[in-house]
C-alpha cells in the first residue's frame, strides 16, 4: 500500500508540473456566447492549442479569429487583446502547438496508468476525473498498433523511480525508431520534395502525439523557437542582474549550421581527454625543412576549421584541411600586389579596385610588405606597411575584393567568423595638438540584395579614451563583443557591439605587470564561445601568468555603467610566458601556447571556482617564437574534439582526441603536469 501510496504522489507531481506549464497556453480562445456586439470583442480565455500571432503581436486562438473575421463586417478584424483595427493572422506558433501536443500526451500516459492499476483508491480516481485542466486521452493511445508502447509507458510509470524525464526519453526513443525504419523501407528519393518528407516526419509524431483539428502544415512563415537560443542577448536598454554565470555544454558559435554528434566519437572523446589522443603533423614546405627553414610571418586558421593560410612578406597561402586525414592541400596562393590563382605558376593579374586613400598613399601600395593575417570561413584579410589592408575572397581563388589605406599605422586586425565584421586598431594624432589617440575602426561587410557580392560601408571609428596604442583586438565567435588590450599600460576592455551604430564600453580594468618593450604585455584577450561571461587573458611579462576572470557584463545596470571583473583562475602551473590562447567551444577546456613552443591544455570541468578540480597536460611542442606575433595559432574544431596547431615554419599539427581507446596502438599519452 505505501508503494501505491509513492506512485500517486508521484504521478500528482507530475500532473501538478503540466498544470504549471499549461498556463502558458491560456489565451483568447473563443467569442462568448452572449457576444452580440463583435466590436466590443467579448472573448473567453481558456488553453489554446492552435496559438497563433496576430500582425499587432497579441497571441490568440487561430479558430477565433477565423470566427471573428466571419463576424466582422468587409472582414476588418478587431484585435480581441489590445483593440487594433484591421489586423491579420500573421503566423503560427509552432513551438506552443508542440507544447500543447506534448502535455496532451504526458496526460494520456499518466490516465492510463491510473486506469491499469487496481489498487488505487476510488478517491484518487476522482481526483484525476475532476482536474480542471486535464485533456482527453489520445485516441491513437488505444490503437493496436501502439500497445505495445503504452505497456512499456504504464510500467515506466507505476515505479517508484519513474520521471518526466524517463518517460519523454521512450517517447524519443519511439520517434526515432519509427523514423529509422520507415528510412529503411522507403528510402528517399533524390526528387523527393521537403514538404513531403516533413509530413512524414509528422506523420509518425502523430503516432504517439495527439493530433489537434485545425491544419498545422500551413504555408506560414514560422516563428523562431527562442528555446534554441544558447545565449540571450545583452539589450543596452535594459537593466539586467544575474548573479549567476552560467557554461553550456557544448556552445556553438556558428549560425546557420548543426553539428550532429558522432556517438561513436564522442565516446572516444569521454574517454580519452584530456590525456590520449592521436597526433598527426604535416609539413606544408617539405624542401624548406633543412638547416635553413622557411620562415612565415603570419598564419592563421578558419573558424570552422576547414582552411588555414601562410603569409610572407609579398606571399600568401590557402590550403584546404582533408576531414578524412586531415591533410593540408593548396587551393589558393597569390602576392601582396595582387596576383591569384591556384598555385603560383597559374596567377591572374588583379583587376583595378576603388582604393579608399589619398593619391599620394596609393604610390606606396605597390612596395608594401604583408605582417598580419586572419581568416573567416569566406574572407582572407591581411595588413601590413604603409597602412594597406587587403580583402580577398576565399571563394573565388583569392580574388582581391577590397583595399583600404588608412592614415594612420595598422597595429592589429580580426574578422568575426561569420565574416561580417572586421575590426582593427590604430593610432591616430590629433590634428592641432599632436598628441596620440588609440582608435578603433570598425568595417561591416554587407551583401547585395539582388547580385548576392560583397559590399563595404563606410567604416566606423571607435575613439578610445586613453591615449596607449591598442596591442590586441579580438572580435568575440558571435561578433556582438570587442576584446582589446592596450601596450603600456596594460588595460583590457570589452566593447560591446550589439548596436553596431553605437558601440559601448562595458568592462574595463588593468593588470600590474611589467610595462617595458620586452614583456610585450598583454598577448591575447578571449571571450568563452557563448558565454561572455568568462574570459581569459594572457600575457609574458614576469609573474603574470594566465587569468580566468568573470566579466560581470552580465551584471550591469543603466547605459553608462563599466563592468569591474573579478578573477577566477590563475593558471601558475604553465609559467608566464605565454602568448596566445584558445577556449574549446565546449567551454570545459583552455589551449595555452608558451614562447618556447610548448602547447598546453586545461580542462577543468567548470571554470567558476578555483577549488574545482583541474587537470593540465602538455599536448605538443611546435616552433618557438620570440614576439607573440610571430607565435604559432591555435584553434579547436566546432565540435571541440580536436585541436588544430600551425607555427611558423608551415608545420601543421592535428591533436585528436576522440579517434580511439586509450588502449588503442595509435594513441598517444600526453605528459601530466598538474592535478588539482
Amino acid at each position: 500500500m505505501h508503494t501505491h501510496s509513492h506512485m500517486w504522489e508521484h504521478e500528482t507531481d507530475i500532473l501538478r508540473v503540466l498544470d504549471d506549464i499549461e498556463h502558458d497556453l491560456f489565451l483568447p480562445q473563443r467569442l462568448s456566447r452572449d457576444a452580440a456586439d463583435v466590436d466590443e470583442s467579448h472573448v473567453q480565455y481558456g488553453i489554446v492549442k492552435d496559438c497563433s500571432v496576430l500582425t499587432c503581436g497579441c497571441c490568440v486562438s487561430e479558430s477565433l479569429f477565423h470566427t471573428l473575421c466571419d463576424a466582422a463586417p468587409n472582414k476588418q478584424v478587431i484585435c480581441p487583446v489590445c483593440h487594433c483595427g484591421d489586423v491579420k493572422l500573421l503566423s503560427a506558433i509552432k513551438p506552443l502547438r508542440q507544447l500543447a501536443r506534448q502535455i496532451d500526451f504526458f496526460r494520456s500516459t499518466v490516465a492510463q496508468a491510473e486506469t491499469e492499476s487496481e489498487e488505487f483508491p476510488a478517491m484518487a480516481k476522482a481526483s484525476f476525473s475532476s482536474s480542471s485542466l486535464s485533456l482527453s486521452r489520445s485516441p491513437s493511445s488505444s490503437s493496436p498498433g501502439s500497445e505495445t508502447d503504452n505497456k512499456t509507458l504504464s510500467s515506466m510509470t507505476t515505479k517508484e523511480k519513474s520521471s518526466l524525464l524517463q518517460i519523454f526519453h521512450i517517447v524519443a526513443s519511439k520517434i526515432h525508431n519509427l523514423n529509422t525504419e520507415e528510412k529503411s523501407d522507403q528510402p528517399l528519393t533524390a526528387g523527393k520534395p521537403q514538404e513531403q518528407e516533413e509530413h512524414t516526419v509528422k506523420e509518425n509524431y502523430t503516432s504517439s502525439l495527439l493530433e489537434p483539428a485545425y491544419d498545422d502544415r500551413t504555408n506560414w512563415k514560422v516563428l523562431d523557437n527562442v528555446s534554441n537560443t544558447r545565449t540571450v542577448p545583452i539589450d543596452n536598454n535594459s537593466s539586467l542582474v544575474s548573479a549567476d554565470v552560467t557554461i553550456p555544454s557544448t556552445a556553438t558559435y556558428q549560425a546557420n549550421s548543426t553539428h550532429d554528434l558522432d556517438e561513436e566519437r564522442e565516446y572516444f572523446f569521454a574517454n580519452c581527454f584530456p590525456m590520449y589522443r592521436k597526433r598527426f603533423q604535416f609539413n606544408t614546405h617539405t624542401k624548406f625543412l633543412g638547416t635553413k627553414s622557411k620562415l612565415f610571418i603570419n598564419q592563421t586558421i578558419s573558424p570552422d576549421c576547414t582552411k588555414f593560410a601562410l603569409i610572407t612578406e609579398h606571399k600568401w597561402e590557402i590550403y584546404s584541411i582533408n576531414p578524412k586525414d586531415n591533410s593540408p592541400q593548396l587551393i589558393s596562393c597569390g602576392k601582396s600586389s595582387g596576383e591569384y590563382g591556384p598555385d603560383f605558376n597559374q596567377l591572374t593579374e588583379p583587376t583595378q579596385l576603388p582604393v579608399t586613400a589619398p593619391q599620394s598613399s596609393k604610390k606606396k601600395k605597390k612596395n608594401w610588405s604583408q605582417r598580419f593575417c586572419k581568416l573567416s570561413n569566406d574572407f582572407l584579410i591581411i595588413s601590413g606597411s604603409h597602412n594597406i589592408l587587403n580583402i580577398h575572397d576565399i571563394n573565388q581563388s583569392g580574388k582581391l575584393i577590397y583595399t583600404y589605406v588608412s592614415n594612420f599605422p595598422i597595429r592589429c586586425i580580426d574578422i568575426d567568423p561569420r565574416s561580417q565584421i572586421i575590426a582593427y586598431g590604430i593610432t591616430g594624432k590629433d590634428r592641432h595638438t599632436g598628441a596620440e589617440q588609440a582608435l578603433i575602426v570598425i568595417q561591416q561587410i554587407t551583401r547585395n540584395k539582388v547580385t548576392q557580392e560583397p559590399e563595404f560601408p563606410p567604416p566606423i571609428t571607435i575613439t578610445l579614451p586613453y591615449r596607449d596604442p591598442i596591442n590586441t583586438i579580438q572580435l568575440s565567435h558571435d561578433a556582438k563583443y570587442l576584446t582589446c588590450s592596450t601596450a603600456l599600460e596594460s588595460r583590457f576592455l570589452i566593447i560591446s557591439l550589439q548596436k553596431i551604430n553605437e558601440p559601448r564600453l562595458i568592462m574595463k580594468s588593468v593588470r600590474s605587470i611589467d610595462t617595458s618593450l620586452e614583456s610585450e604585455g598583454i598577448t591575447d584577450t578571449k571571450l568563452f564561445p557563448g558565454n561572455p561571461n568568462l574570459m581569459c587573458i594572457t600575457s609574458t611579462a614576469f609573474n603574470s601568468s594566465p587569468l580566468v576572470i568573470n566579466t560581470k557584463i552580465t551584471q550591469i545596470n543603466g547605459v553608462r555603467t563599466v563592468a569591474q571583473p573579478s578573477m577566477l583562475i590563475r593558471v601558475d602551473e604553465i609559467g608566464c610566458k605565454i602568448h596566445k590562447c584558445e577556449i574549446s567551444p565546449r567551454n570545459d577546456a583552455i589551449a595555452f601556447l608558451d614562447r618556447n613552443g610548448s602547447v598546453y591544455i586545461m580542462c577543468a570541468p567548470t571554470m567558476m571556482d578555483n577549488n574545482e578540480k583541474r587537470r593540465t597536460i602538455l599536448v605538443e611542442t611546435v616552433a618557438n617564437a620570440y614576439r607573440a606575433y610571430e607565435s604559432a595559432t591555435l584553434r579547436f574544431n566546432p565540435e571541440g574534439n580536436k585541436l588544430y596547431i600551425l607555427d611558423r615554419k608551415g608545420a601543421f599539427f592535428v591533436e585528436d582526441f576522440a579517434f580511439g581507446l586509450p588502449q588503442s596502438r595509435e594513441i598517444t599519452k600526453c605528459k601530466q603536469i598538474y592535478y588539482k
